[in-house]
């Protein structure tokens, strides 16, 4: 009796390894100390006893077929879904997001740029010879303190508008003031002017989506306790730009926090032709729809699984 649940035991232990932990046949048996044929023959064993089932799913869609029916249900001009390759979601995403703007964007174009992990990593993956001298590069809101670079928006400008050998502006102004009135100051300089007033006039926004802020850690140095307890009463489950939305996709009332944020506004935002949104994993979801509701994104680069989640909450619409 001992001696068969010992083998069961052993059999449950080479199948973890097998079918879970990706180990080889050859792998296994130095682990367990029997020869490699032992391992097939226990393999097969406990395929027979039940111990293992393996199922195919014919009706799981391919890359391509979810990217059809995630722009479809969504209406969206753009769908890029990546794999899951390197088991990272945050490399997956950017380097297929890389891939998509170095043959995407065309010359001519007024770009915004916005903030984000994956957005950042996304531009320094960008690999490309067009030479688009006709191009402006230009950030959607001010820089923030001492956080790192992929939340400094000119540093994300700079290393974009070089890798098309683009023109751009920046913005030497902080995004977040301590009230309307230095705001109000600020916006009169005639460098800054020339940014604001070019948000009216993209033809693109390339745009990281933030998650829910009662996981975000972005802010919290940045924002004061009052500032933040609105937006978790209001339920914000995302921001573009440091603009927060609810999980209708409602531009959330930051009553006169508003008037302290230098950037572009969701409503501004609204009305541009091209909005790219790059993000994604499970803890982005609500935001990514919640975007996609409020038609703050018309595009969307993220990775299978998150695609797979948003058509699956989509369904129960």
């Amino acid at each position: 009796m001992n001696s068969s649940k010992n083998q069961r035991e052993r059999m449950v232990r080479i199948c973890k390894l097998y079918y879970l932990e990706n180990y080889t046949q050859s792998q296994i048996a130095k682990v367990v100390g029997i020869s490699r044929s032992q391992i097939s023959r226990l393999l097969n064993e406990a395929r027979r006893q039940g111990l293992v089932e393996i199922k195919i799913h014919e009706n799981i869609i391919s890359t391509s077929e979810l990217e059809k029916l995630v722009k479809k249900k969504f209406n969206l001009v753009n769908v890029i879904i990546a794999e899951s390759i390197s088991g990272n979601y945050l490399n997956d995403i950017s380097n297929v997001a890389s891939d998509f703007l170095a043959n995407y964007i065309e010359d001519g174009m007024i770009i915004g740029i916005s903030w984000g992990r994956t957005l950042a990593r996304t531009i320094d993956g960008i690999i490309t010879s067009k030479r688009l001298r006709n191009t402006l590069f230009l950030p959607l809101l001010g820089g923030v303190g001492q956080m790192k670079y992929e939340f400094q928006m000119n540093t994300l400008v700079e290393k974009i508008s070089n890798a098309f050998n683009a023109s751009s502006f920046y913005l030497h102004a902080p995004a977040f003031f301590e009230d309307q009135k230095a705001l109000e100051i600020m916006l009169k300089d005639g460098s800054i002017q020339i940014v604001t007033e070019l948000w009216e006039k993209l033809d693109m926004a390339i745009v990281g989506i933030g998650e829910p802020i009662s996981l975000s850690n972005a802010f919290k140095p940045v924002f004061s306790p009052d500032f933040l307890s609105m937006l978790l009463k209001q339920s914000a489950v995302g921001d573009i730009a440091a603009r927060f939305f609810t999980e209708e996709g409602k531009p959330c009332d930051l009553g006169k926090y508003s008037k302290h944020i230098l950037g572009i506004t969701l409503e501004q935002l609204k009305n541009v032709p091209q909005v790219i949104g790059i993000a994604g994993g499970n803890e982005k979801i609500s935001a990514i729809r919640a975007a996609i509701k409020g038609k703050f994104i018309n595009s969307l680069v993220t990775d299978i699984l998150t695609a797979r989640e948003l058509v699956k909450e989509g369904s129960k619409e």
